[in-house]
């Protein structure tokens, strides 16, 4: 049974994902370590826990 996806799904997945304390502590580390916005130190979370590769990494990042 495959599961029909709603507009809105993704926007429901990213907020639960980003609600957990361990979430808002990587957030916030970030943009004090990183001086970045609070939007990008999200988006850098959200890539991390869906295994996106940092442009500037080096090749055997992996």
């Amino acid at each position: 049974m495959t599961r029909m996806m709603s507009p809105d799904s993704e926007t429901t997945d990213r907020t639960r994902a980003l609600c957990s304390p361990v979430a808002l502590a990587f957030v916030r580390i970030v943009m004090a370590c990183r001086g970045v916005t609070e939007a990008r130190a999200r988006q850098i979370y959200l890539d991390y826990i869906n295994g996106v590769r940092p442009e500037h990494a080096p090749a055997g990042f992996d």
